[in-house]
């Protein structure tokens, strides 16, 4: 199969030119084609002569993903896509509609190793990780389906994205560059469950991004038994590398913390979480679980308002609404579903159950 042009840096095209015997400007016509006009076929790149469009068609694919299902909320339009990728492995990208923030939540791998226990995620396991071409094909896809302009982008997908820092960073600097989508480097969040080493490698950029932790837990013990992650890197190790970042960057820190009942929403969690959180340039989100998982479900709304109102008490704290949580829009959630669709409607079709058959 032929390459995805978007796996391409400027200097690989600047290559491919020279070895085409091609005026070093065609750069610039490529990169505006492909990042701020977006078209999806060679053949649109009017700026092009039409023998070279046809080079650059017979040497590279400008979109690889098969759109497999989408859900739309009735409620607030969150959208969320399922995309087949050119090896049959699936993915998730959702947009979020908030009055004229629009966020695209993507996806850095296919599924992911750290096992959170409330993440359809990540029950899937590390089936491989995405491309930079394949993290910046979702923006490009989504783009053409979204009712607003593109705001902020979110890697809060499936998969975790400091473990595939290679094609992130290449990704989310195309994001922000001139010759690129030319979003601001504010606008680009990067989540993580807790990575050290990615951490320590994002405050060392020279432009970095905003950084998000998914906290979810204020003790160790607690952290360990939803998070295994934790187990390799300590919450006071990771703790520590948050304020090396924070001190690097300048940048404020974002604390994610998934409210389930039972496990970390009670006042005495809530207290523990402005302590922990005091020492930081950080703000506090907190959102209600959302999962098909009955052993991980969200608080009462009761409990919810009293853990914002002792957390406001000292910090200021925002809630992020459940947005799609009834199109299943969390991680993971639509791949699994589509999963068990496939999975029946695979079935050979038999009116007799299958443990009446009898064994030849």
């Amino acid at each position: 199969m032929k390459p995805s042009i978007l796996n391409y840096t400027r200097e690989e095209l600047s290559r491919f030119l020279e070895e085409q015997q091609q005026p070093a400007y065609r750069l610039q016509q490529i990169l505006q084609g492909l990042y701020q006009n977006q078209w999806p076929q060679f053949e649109q790149f009017s700026t092009l002569p039409k023998e070279f469009r046809q080079l650059l068609d017979d040497n590279f694919v400008l979109r690889s993903f098969t759109l497999t299902d989408t859900h739309i909320s009735e409620i607030d339009k969150t959208t969320k896509f399922l995309w087949e990728l050119p090896d049959g492995l699936r993915i998730e990208s959702v947009i979020i509609y908030e009055g004229k923030r629009v966020t695209y939540c993507i996806s850095s791998q296919v599924g992911c190793p750290l096992d959170c226990k409330f993440c359809a995620t990540g029950k899937m396991g590390i089936l491989r990780n995405l491309t930079a071409g394949e993290i910046i094909e979702q923006v490009l896809q989504m783009n053409s389906r979204s009712e607003a302009p593109l705001t902020n982008i979110v890697f809060m997908g499936m998969g975790e994205p400091l473990l595939n820092l290679d094609e992130v960073l290449p990704a989310a600097h195309k994001f922000i560059a001139a010759d690129g989508f030319g979003l601001g480097k504010n606008r680009i969040t990067i989540s993580t469950a807790g990575i050290i080493p990615g951490i320590k490698q994002l405050a060392d950029q020279a432009e970095p991004f905003k950084l998000a932790l998914s906290l979810n837990a204020v003790s160790q013990e607690s952290r360990e038994k939803i998070m295994p992650v934790t187990r390799k890197y300590p919450l006071s190790d990771l703790l520590d590398s948050v304020r090396e970042y924070t001190a690097k960057t300048k940048k404020t820190v974002t604390f994610e913390y998934v409210l389930m009942d039972g496990l970390n929403s009670s006042e005495a969690d809530a207290r523990a979480l402005v302590r922990l959180a005091h020492p930081f340039k950080a703000k506090i989100n907190i959102i209600p679980c959302n999962t098909d998982d009955p052993l991980y479900h969200p608080p009462s709304e009761q409990d919810i308002q009293k853990f914002e109102w002792i957390v406001n008490g000292k910090r200021t704290i925002t809630r992020r609404r459940r947005k799609g949580w009834e199109i299943q829009a969390a991680c993971g959630q639509l791949y699994a579903e589509n999963l068990t669709k496939t999975a029946r409607a695979a079935k050979p079709h038999n009116n007799k159950p299958i443990m009446d058959r009898k064994k030849p």
